[in-house]
């Protein structure tokens, strides 16, 4: 287990795997704190204050292999039944919402702060064969011999890229216009976001002939690739050395803004927070900012030609490749995930909801910038209150353009939520993401 827990790091978001943080919670009545993450207008909702104290979402995912909660078996389940070379697209992100607040000062203002870690960190074109051997290579049928070493036929470029960075910022939410039926209200957030690192390792200008797999004398996974250019990249992360994700290796000012639209049939407009709407429409661009990173002297442009690479240790192989170019000193820009997200919310009757969410990728496909994945979720939900106690349940359906389907289930009681995007294709192992989240909140609610 140990060995496939490292091999999940190694898949270190390139392709943007990255899904919604919180599915379903996100744009809950009663969300708090947590819901400026989809939209700075939710500040002004449903809780007079709220306080987060800690919520974390971890996520797991890919376009080939279901996972159920049995991680080895999973994986012993895939790659026994590999046929041919698969090209293997994986994503790991940790989303940690720190200590946060909100607070509405007056009818119309309400300001709160929000700290946030996000880890982020994804391959594409990895060939199966390839994460096989990383994994289990002792099981695998691989000769020494390298003219029967086998073919990697399905994948042509492969590339591994990690992002980590995290923020502090103030937000603040005004309400544009309330008759009664109709509310507006405006949101914005600014933030200062501390970047550990970006780390980008992989190949370019490979063909389909370039790599085959082996093993040495030894019985290591050997990676043989007849031609190819090839970049390890670092501003900070070392992810092949020992990655420090609470180091600061560049800082920038970011922002998000957002639009709610809510339609209300009391005509009560001295009401707003206590009378539940009909509807709603948000829009929100979160994230527009970009970090700018110098890079380290471990960071090397090469050109490999009938090179063996140790895959149980990379870096060593590297070394051993003649004259790379130096990279060290130069800087390169890695944006942040900018999305713009959009979210529908319709109350049927008292406590019944339907909320329609997506994420959609604003950030370009370079090689350094950290990006989602488009996503949607559908989630229809119960939410009902006490005092200033909170019970929902939520039924998060989601697509992910990466990893397809899944749904899954969370739950408000009190002050904890948790739960699952993925679960219950996790029960029976048709799931291709494994995620889970919980957290920790108090707060207010108008009566």
């Amino acid at each position: 287990m140990k060995k496939i827990l490292l091999s999940l790091l190694g898949l270190i978001a390139y392709e943007g795997i990255a899904q919604q943080s919180f599915a379903g919670l996100r744009t809950s009545t009663y969300g708090g704190a947590l819901s400026t993450i989809s939209n700075p207008a939710h500040a002004l909702w449903a809780r007079p204050w709220d306080v987060n104290l800690l919520a974390v979402d971890a996520n797991l995912g890919n376009n080939e292999m279901g996972f159920s909660f049995d991680l080895e078996n999973s994986f012993k389940k895939f790659t026994d039944n590999l046929a041919n070379s698969k090209a293997i697209d994986a994503g790991v992100k940790v989303d940690v919402l720190g200590p946060s607040f909100i607070v509405r000062v007056n009818k119309r203002n309400a300001v709160g702060l929000v700290s946030r870690l996000r880890v982020m960190a994804g391959t594409t074109g990895i060939d199966a064969n390839v994460l096989q051997a990383v994994m289990d290579a002792k099981n695998m049928d691989l000769s020494s011999n390298l003219g029967s070493y086998k073919q990697l036929r399905g994948v042509s470029d492969m590339n591994v890229l990690a992002n980590a960075f995290r923020e502090i910022g103030a937000v603040w939410s005004y309400t544009l216009m309330n008759d009664g039926y109709n509310i507006i209200r405006l949101g914005a957030g600014v933030k200062l976001v501390q970047g550990t690192g970006s780390f980008y390792m992989g190949f370019k200008g490979a063909n389909a002939n370039s790599f085959s797999l082996g093993k040495d004398a030894k019985g290591d996974p050997i990676l043989h690739v007849n031609n190819a250019k090839a970049e390890v990249r670092s501003g900070g992360l070392d992810v092949l050395g020992s990655p420090d994700i609470f180091a600061t290796s560049a800082s920038t000012v970011a922002a998000d803004l957002g639009v709610i639209y809510e339609y209300s049939e009391d005509g009560c407009p001295n009401c707003d927070g206590h009378i539940p709407y009909r509807f709603k429409v948000g829009v929100a661009l979160l994230d527009l900012g970009k970090l700018s990173y110098t890079t380290n002297n471990k960071s090397y442009r090469y050109d490999i030609v009938n090179q063996d690479i140790n895959l149980n240790d990379v870096q060593k192989s590297l070394d051993a490749v003649p004259r790379p170019e130096k990279l060290g000193g130069k800087t390169f820009s890695s944006s942040l995930p900018t999305t713009l997200n959009i979210n529908v919310d319709y109350r049927f009757v008292d406590g019944f909801y339907v909320n329609l969410s997506s994420q959609l990728n604003m950030v370009s496909k370079n090689e350094y910038n950290a990006r989602y994945s488009n996503d949607f979720v559908l989630t229809p939900r119960y939410e009902t209150h006490w005092g200033g106690g909170v019970f929902g349940a939520f039924l998060p359906i989601s697509y992910n353009e990466v990893s397809g389907f899944n749904t899954g289930v969370a739950l408000h009681v009190g002050p904890l939520i948790f739960g699952s995007r993925s679960v219950f294709g996790n029960l029976i192992g048709s799931s291709k993401e494994l995620n889970a989240f919980v957290g920790l909140r108090f707060g207010n609610i108008y009566q």
